[in-house]
């Protein structure tokens, strides 16, 4: 069976994972359409806003499978999250990488990827990095290249980088992002809207999101959403139990920055105060608010790692489960969970403790021991 991965958030899903899930399947000549998709933490460092089993759900909407991204990734930025999701496509089998860009032509997004792979052996890319430049920095301080200033671009360029580097035989492919830009703040358009947008066009309870979105979709958006101030007190309780060594081992803590995190934490009011006092010139927002995640989940440098134990199945269509039978056959060796016991919980602990953690901050009940895999008749 052919099969073509989308590494994913659905945060939620909408009309545009929806042409972009479609696209990739008829662009491949796929069978099978495999979304990779995070968890219940996302790239940009919160929480997302529905859990992952009615992501999962949403997103048969249009793909055939539903696996979930190894949390290290989801917290992590371009490269890694990129790695991770690469990873997972070979681990199960992929034929295809199908992402989204504002470029839309694979082979020039293929050039710089090259490029920037030959400026990351150069004296000039590690000098900068031993002065604790971030990567973003030093490379628009080297390289001009346009394509390096849109983020489905940056992101797109990071998964072509990781296919070169690893020698895998997926083969990539990108389909242009058009109608709603990635940053875009308001619904403009009367189908297509970007994740913020529709986002924040739910909490200010306006009726335009539900436009965006599949209409059978449409029961599975409710919930209490995670409120940023409950999310400051557990954070509040976690930095409070934790002194500058213990902090100084949570993932992507760097340079004393924990010193900084105490200090804030002890004068901050609300989350955004929070966020304020924390933020310099050399890390961004979302870089911070990612850190803050690893601090509250309690991800240190010694839990991550780069290789891929299982694959977590939330969701999957009939045509998703005869891809799984036919996996099991050709790659006896992958180990897929589609039921969580304890037998196999060490393989996806992080994972669990996400999902725990999320309930605490959402008041939710289902987690991985209680929640099958939704299976779409």
């Amino acid at each position: 069976m052919k099969s073509v991965a989308l590494i994913t958030e659905y945060n939620p899903f909408h009309n545009g994972h929806l042409y972009h899930a479609q696209t990739a399947k008829a662009l491949t000549e796929a069978d099978v359409t495999i979304a990779l998709m995070s968890g219940n933490f996302v790239m940009r460092g919160m929480p997302a806003m529905f859990n992952k089993f009615q992501r999962a759900q949403m997103a048969l909407a249009g793909v055939d499978l539903v696996v979930e991204l190894p949390l290290v990734g989801s917290l992590s930025s371009s490269d890694y999250f990129a790695k991770m999701g690469v990873r997972l496509a070979d681990y199960l089998a992929a034929d295809a990488l199908c992402f989204g860009s504002e470029s839309g032509d694979i082979t020039a997004l293929q050039q710089t990827a090259t490029q920037l792979l030959t400026f990351e052996e150069t004296p000039a890319f590690h000098q900068a990095i031993k002065q604790g430049k971030p990567y973003a920095r030093i490379v628009s301080e080297h390289l001009d290249d346009t394509l390096l200033q849109e983020p489905n671009n940056i992101l797109g360029i990071a998964y072509l980088k990781q296919l070169h580097t690893t020698n895998s035989k997926i083969v990539p492919y990108t389909i242009q992002r058009t109608s709603a830009s990635h940053r875009q703040r308001d619904i403009t358009h009367d189908t297509y809207a970007s994740g913020s947008a529709i986002r924040q066009a739910i909490k200010n309870n306006e009726a335009t999101w539900q436009q965006m979105v599949p209409e059978m979709n449409m029961a599975l958006f409710h919930q209490p959403f995670a409120n940023k101030q409950r999310l400051f007190h557990f954070l509040q309780l976690t930095v409070y139990q934790q002194d500058a060594a213990a902090l100084r081992k949570i993932y992507t803590m760097t340079e004393g920055f924990e010193h900084r995190l105490i200090k804030c934490m002890q004068t901050a009011t609300s989350y955004d105060n929070l966020m304020a006092g924390l933020k310099t010139k050399r890390y961004t927002y979302t870089h911070i608010q990612r850190l803050l995640m690893n601090v509250l989940l309690n991800i240190s440098y010694d839990a991550v790692h780069d290789h891929i134990e299982a694959a977590r199945i939330l969701a999957m269509t009939s045509q998703g489960q005869a891809y799984l039978k036919w996996l099991k056959q050709h790659a006896s060796d992958r180990r897929i969970i589609t039921n969580v016991n304890q037998q196999n919980a060490s393989l996806i602990a992080n994972e669990i403790k996400a999902t725990r953690i999320y309930n605490l901050l959402t008041q939710q009940t289902q987690h991985d021991f209680n929640t099958p895999v939704f299976i779409q008749r």
